[in-house]
Order: C-alpha cells, then structure tokens, then sequence
C-alpha cells in the first residue's frame, strides 16, 4: 500500500464480528472526512532532468539507455512545446542508432509536426533526410514476432453455445471440480481449443528500464507516445491514445499513482459497466450474487447468456468469494478509496450517490484480479521486462493442474491461444497451469513449493496427479530419451522450431505417461518461444536430453 492507504489503514478499528459490509461503510465514511487531492505530478524540470540523462549516455553509445531516458522525459513534459519537438528528435537519432529506422522516422516526424519556428523545422528535416538514408541502407532488423503478430484459427469448429472454444470440448459441472471443461471429441497434441481475447489489458505501471510497449494493443515499440494529460500511459499510435482514451483511460488519468491493481480494476470497471451505462444493472447482478445459493451456481455459470455477456461472465468469477476472509482486509479498504475517488474526481457515477453500492462491486472486483489476474510478460529478453495483467473469463473457468494437459501462447491485444499438450480422448478433463501466470515465479518443481504459491496468489487447493502424490518434479530419463534421428538434426538446427518442438513434446509424452520434469520444461518453455524469447528453460531441458 502507499503511504496515504498506510496512514488510512491505521486509523481504523475493525470489530471481529463486523461484515465486510460494515467495513466497507466504515472506510467510506471516514473517507468523506480525509479528502483524496492527487494533482498533475508531470514537471519541465523532471524533464530536463531526464533528457540530460539520455544525453549522457547517447554520448557513451549506451543508446537503449538513452531511448528509455527520452521516452520517461516525454513523459514528463507538457505536449507540443519546443522542448517536447526537441526530445522527439533526439529520440528519433537514439533510434537511428539502433538501426530502428522506421520508428526512427515516426519520432522525427512527430518533431515536425509540433515544431514551434522554421529554424527547427529545418533542422528536424535535415534529419529526417539523413534517417532515410540510412534506413535505404542493408541493416539488421528487431527479432521476428509473426508468432505474436499471427493469431492462430481453432482446430476444429466453433462450439455453438460457447464463443472462442472449440467444438471439441464442452463445458460441464461436478460435485469435485465445479465447472469445468471436457473434451467431447479425440482432440490431438498442438490443437487449438481455444482462442479468447481478454475482458481487460492492463501494462504494470513502467520504470525508464519497462517502455516497451503500447499499452492499448500490447504492440512492440520504442517510438511510444505520452498521454497528454498525464505521465503514466504510452502509446504507439495517436489512434491507440485515442481509442484508450475513449474507452477508459479519461477515467485513469487522475488515478497515475495508484497501485497497479487499481489501475486494472478501474479499467475493469469500465468495460462492464460500459463507462458507467450499466453501473445500476451491474449493481443489481451484484445483489442477486450475494443471495445466491450454493445449488443454483451451476445455473447461473453454464447459462450461455451469462457466458456471453462481459458483465455477467466477469462477476460470476467472484462467486467462490468468502464472506470475512482475512484475503480481503486490503480490499475493503482499497474498493471503499477507489469508489471515493470515483465519485469526488470523475464524473463516472453520473448523480448515482450510493457509494457503498460501487464499493461493493469493486470489492468483488478486485477480489477477481487477485484470484484470476493473469500476469505475463510480453518481452524479448530478460533485460527488458514488459509485464501485462490479461484477465480471461472462460479461462479462468479452466481447473488448475502443475501437470496440466495445456499449454498457451499470447498474441497481439493480448488475445490467448490455448493449444492441447497431449492427445486426449472424449471425457478427458481439461486443465490449465496458473503457475506460469503467478506474480512471483513461473516454475516451480517442489510439492511444498507449489503448494504455497498456489494458496497464497491464485487461492487453489491444487489435488492434480503431481500434488496428490506430493510429487516434486525431477529428470526422469536420465538423458537417454530416444529421438529419432531426423527430429534430432532439426532441433540442433533450429532449436526453436515450433513443429519440431511439439513433435518432441509428443516423443515425451508417449514414453512417460506419469509427470515428469522434461515434460513440464517444454509445456512451460512453449509460451516464451511463441513470444520470440531466446532465454527460455528449453536450454534447460536440452541439457537433460543431451542436446545442449
């Protein structure tokens, strides 16, 4: 928490016996006595400050460092001054540097646009003449993303009743898992069985090290664009700004410093409501959760309507909530400021005065992003982290196992591919690793280890085949796991070939039908490598079967 919820959070008293109800009107009320004042934190001199960095060390060739300092010092900046066509300029040279010429143009561009007198003018045009040139030259260009670029069709038909999943499953409930989704037809190793965009994409607030990409469409850039009203958002287009704008960040941009699941769960709270459209009919569907039985969930999850519709399907994620739970103190506290801010510095709520209402449904909210956030980071390397929270609503259905029978890979807007991990037959369950998608690690090989992170982030009791035999995941072949000599060529070859790799996935699971270690180190490497990552645990497990 920052200082002001720190501050806040001491100067209450909770009773044992109080509802979170109670607690939520109780933060509320003392909110209306400590008003939330959050200014303009952009500064010329923040700016000055970060263009001198980047001048530094343009001047030592330490260039992917200078692009990052002139991004930040944008960012501070107020938009279309002299300093600001400056910063884009010198941007735009960092970039030439890099030989990322087209974003290079874009940048240099931008310097004319809003240059302020004909001497820059012709200065930004000598060197957009001299980019040119340069780009004309043969040069290298940024690693190839088509994986990411390319979003993949469903390998089998559309299922009828639920968009986005294939026809090869369904969707069912039982007295041990809930719902949950299984397979109605043979469904083969590497097919498709789901294709979802998320409810919500949501950038982790950046440092100078993380402007990487768009935050509207996820798009990998390095010529970014500031927000013009505040110095948290960058974009890759005035289209993206525009459109995000529109939809939710006029909403954001009074919100800058606050944490990032604020941020996720204003975004959130935007796209359900539909800027507050629907804040009374979301209201109400909270209503009828919280009398909700345990015998009318199956109903209410596997109604198509409520499948297909963003309010409902992204509520009905909260129906697993535990009234008390010690899980939940931070989200009172934090749903009862959110829903202040909202109505004292937007004009979201719209005349709608009950603000216990509003912080009811973010409570739920927010309980959703904690049990059913999906973090991932989109970047190339290690050095250059670029995290995203993804919220899925069919997803999130999927039960979680450490030893899961999928594996997925993400794709421009953020859209998940879900592809089958091994050949499964009709009644088999599908499952799902939300490990890979926890906020502190993305492997984990020990029982005890799994089981702790799993409680702690994701609120999962995981009784897959792995957990029930407290099974810690270790080499099982010893490195002499047979591999056709043909497929061996291929992946000394190119290590990174995708059909190779499945073909590989298909030899392992066929020799070790049990878990295994090899096996969770391909299923796990997969979604870096549809990424474009290089650094992945593929040269982990290349080393166990003797590829390295």
């Amino acid at each position: 928490m920052n200082s002001f919820e720190e501050r806040f959070a001491y100067s209450l008293h909770f009773e044992g016996a109080e509802s979170d109800e109670d607690r939520l009107k109780k933060c509320i009320d003392q909110l209306f006595r400590i008003p939330l004042i959050i200014e303009d934190t952009r500064s010329t001199d923040n700016a000055e400050m970060y263009g001198a960095l980047a001048s530094r060390a343009k001047s030592r060739g330490d260039y992917e460092v200078a692009v990052n300092f002139y991004t930040k010092a944008l960012q501070e900046v107020f938009p279309y001054c002299e300093l600001s066509a400056i910063l884009y300029s010198n941007r735009a040279k960092a970039l030439g540097c890099l030989q990322m010429y087209e974003e290079s143009l874009i940048d240099i561009d931008r310097a004319i646009e809003i240059s302020p007198n004909t001497e820059f003018t012709k200065h930004f045009n000598d060197t957009k003449m001299d980019l040119k040139k340069k780009a004309s030259r043969p040069h290298t260009k940024q690693n190839n993303r088509n994986h990411f670029e390319d979003i993949p069709s469903l390998s089998h038909n559309e299922n009828k009743d639920i968009p986005g999943m294939s026809d090869a499953v369904r969707l069912v409930h039982s007295t041990k898992y809930g719902v949950n989704f299984e397979a109605t037809k043979p469904i083969g190793s590497g097919d498709v069985i789901l294709i979802e965009k998320p409810q919500v994409t949501s950038v982790l607030n950046s440092t100078v090290a993380l402007a990487r990409v768009c935050h509207y469409c996820l798009n990998r850039s390095r010529a970014l664009l500031p927000c013009e009203r505040c110095n948290s958002a960058l974009y890759c287009s005035k289209e993206c700004r525009a459109k995000a704008y529109e939809e939710y960040h006029r909403f954001q941009c009074n919100s800058k410093n606050f944490p990032d699941d604020v941020q996720f769960v204003i975004i959130l709270l935007m796209k359900i409501t539909e800027n507050g459209e629907k804040l009374a009919e979301a209201i109400k569907y909270c209503e009828k959760l919280d009398t909700m039985s345990a015998d009318s969930m199956k109903e209410f999850r596997t109604i198509r309507d409520n499948l297909g519709d963003n309010l409902k399907s992204v509520l009905n994620l909260s129906i697993s909530m535990k009234e008390n739970d010690k899980k939940n103190a931070r989200n009172i506290l934090i749903s009862a400021h959110t829903a202040s801010f909202l109505r004292n510095q937007t004009n979201y709520m719209r005349g709608h005065n009950d603000v216990l209402s509003v912080a009811k449904l973010l409570f739920r909210l927010f309980y959703i992003f904690h049990a059913h956030i999906f973090l991932e980071d989109i970047s190339v390397d290690k050095d250059n982290v670029s995290g995203v929270y993804n919220l899925y609503s069919l997803l999130s259905l999927f039960p979680h196992s450490c030893c899961a029978n999928t594996v997925y890979s993400i794709h421009k807007n953020g859209v998940i591919a879900v592809r089958a991990a091994k050949d499964m037959k009709p009644g088999e369950q599908i499952t799902f690793n939300f490990l890979r998608t926890s906020r502190s690690v993305t492997f984990i090989t020990e029982f005890i280890s799994r089981q702790i992170v799993l409680q702690e982030e994701k609120r999962i009791l995981c009784n897959c085949m792995a957990c029930e035999y407290h099974y810690d995941f270790k080499p099982e072949f010893g490195g002499k796991l047979k591999i056709p000599k043909e497929l061996e060529r291929r992946l000394r070859k190119k290590r990174f070939d995708m059909d190779s790799l499945w073909e590989l996935l298909k030899i392992i699971n066929n020799e070790k039908s049990r878990p295994c270690l090899e096996a969770e180190l391909l299923k796990a490497a997969l979604p870096d490598i549809y990424l474009g990552k290089r650094e992945t645990l593929l040269d982990v497990l290349y080393r166990l079967i003797g590829l390295s």
